[in-house]
């Protein structure tokens, strides 16, 4: 779950939902300087669903005893982060086994960044390695795939995946924690690196990755006054109760005609300036 302070109280996204943002900028991708995304029903499943694993886990929450607040894709125990990404690859791979490969190399990229040296890291890192390998068996057995799974397209696209995942956490936050994203242009190795800015009204990537600008994107989240609870049955209740807001942002060329649509209008309480 992505948790930011808003205006007293706080806004809740899922991170399934989080993931669908993922999704449909893989499907926006593309234009004179950066390569479309190939095989695309492929990765952009993989992108929007790379979470899935979560979806049962946002249905009961559970609580962060230090915080009283849900457990976070940060916070969250690793032994637990471990079964819900192992659920989200399993169920990637029974779709399809390119987009289950995918997902499985960026858990793995997650665990070597973020989670190296932790309880249980270098065993899932191992399995993880394990099941890649017999994923790209199998996907280069397809003649229609072979070509996707040399191993500069397949970099490229676990790269991709990482990328979205950056830039729809910044979204979902309301703020960026980096000043650029590096990601790749082409199915070659080519390497750009993109510039994020923030306006009051829209995110400016330069140089600019999406066929048209600017794109526009949403995302619903829940709002609640609250912002502690006592246990996991009240912050279940104050979920079930809480406002139901849809968060909607711009991503735009440098330069680009100001023709957003601001905050206020979506319903949307002012955001904070730093994640939670």
């Amino acid at each position: 779950m992505i948790i930011r302070a808003d205006a007293g109280g706080l806004t809740l996204i899922r991170q399934t939902e989080h993931a669908r943002l993922c999704g449909e900028m893989a499907r926006a991708w593309g234009n004179a300087r950066f390569e479309a995304v190939r095989p695309l029903e492929r990765v952009a499943w993989a992108a929007a669903e790379h979470d899935n694993g979560w979806a049962e886990w946002e249905e009961r929450p559970q609580l962060n005893p230090e915080t009283r607040r849900p457990y976070t894709y940060t916070d969250i125990p690793i032994a637990e982060h471990q079964e819900i990404y192992r659920r989200g690859i399993g169920r990637a791979i029974a779709h399809d086994p390119y987009a289950g490969l995918l997902v499985s190399l960026h858990g793995s990229l997650l665990y070597a960044r973020f989670r190296a040296g932790q309880p249980g890291a270098d065993e899932f890192l191992a399995e993880q390695r394990a099941v890649q390998e017999r994923l790209l068996a199998t996907v280069r057995a397809v003649s229609s795939l072979r070509l996707h799974c040399e191993e500069e397209a397949v970099a490229a696209n676990r790269d991709l995946v990482f990328g979205w995942d950056a830039l729809s956490l910044f979204l979902c936050h309301g703020v960026a924690w980096l000043e650029d994203l590096e990601v790749p242009c082409d199915y070659r190795g080519g390497r750009h690196r993109v510039a994020v800015g923030q306006r009051a009204d829209r995110w400016v990537l330069d140089p600019y990755p999406f066929r048209t600008s600017p794109l526009a994107l949403s995302a619903a989240a829940r709002y609640t006054p609250r912002t502690a609870f006592a246990d996991e049955a009240a912050l279940r209740m104050a979920l079930a109760q809480g406002e139901q807001v849809r968060l909607s942002f711009l991503i735009a060329a440098p330069g680009a005609l100001d023709t957003s649509v601001s905050v206020r209008e979506t319903g949307l309480p002012p955001k904070s300036s730093t994640p939670v």
